[in-house]
């Protein structure tokens, strides 16, 4: 078994995947981000997403044995099929 290490203070908050889910949004559903942000639920919903993003990639990285940057990668396209199609 490989053992992880340890994440660094930007990917304990979740700060990585807010950042990258702000911006997926605006790039793909500019709409969604004024919804969100006219009933004061967008910092909320990004935050809720990225922490389910950040378990999803920890638990991927243990299962499959990979990188955080490929676990990342795959877990984040799958966020956006789920979120854009």
């Amino acid at each position: 078994m490989k053992i992880m290490e340890p994440l660094s203070e930007e990917l304990k908050d979740n700060q990585y995947y807010v950042s990258l889910l702000d911006e997926l949004i605006v790039e793909n559903d500019q709409l969604l981000k004024h919804r969100l942000q006219k009933a004061d639920t967008y910092a909320r919903f990004i935050n809720e997403q990225a922490g389910l993003l950040m378990d999803q990639t920890i638990d991927y990285i243990r299962e499959n044995e990979t990188s955080f940057s490929i676990a990342s990668s795959t877990l984040i396209e799958q966020w956006k099929e789920r979120m854009f199609n």
